[in-house]
């Protein structure tokens, strides 16, 4: 039986002899980081919502930075 065909390795760019980001690491990135944003603008939203009605909301500190 023949070898079941693989697919080709993604090309890896080398920089001083060690590899630079795979661009799937690159695309991971992008998107944890859009997640953190939409999770830090929902924080910063639901305590402009308590202060408006003199509630006091325990901001985590990335938040309120």
């Amino acid at each position: 039986m023949p070898p079941k065909p693989t697919a080709p390795p993604l090309p890896v760019v080398l920089a001083d002899g060690e590899p630079l980001v795979r661009p799937y690491v690159a695309l991971w990135e992008r998107e944890r980081d859009e997640l953190d944003r939409r999770r830090l603008q929902r924080e910063r939203r639901r305590a402009a919502v308590l202060a408006t009605m003199g509630q006091d909301y325990a901001v985590p500190l990335e938040v309120a930075v």
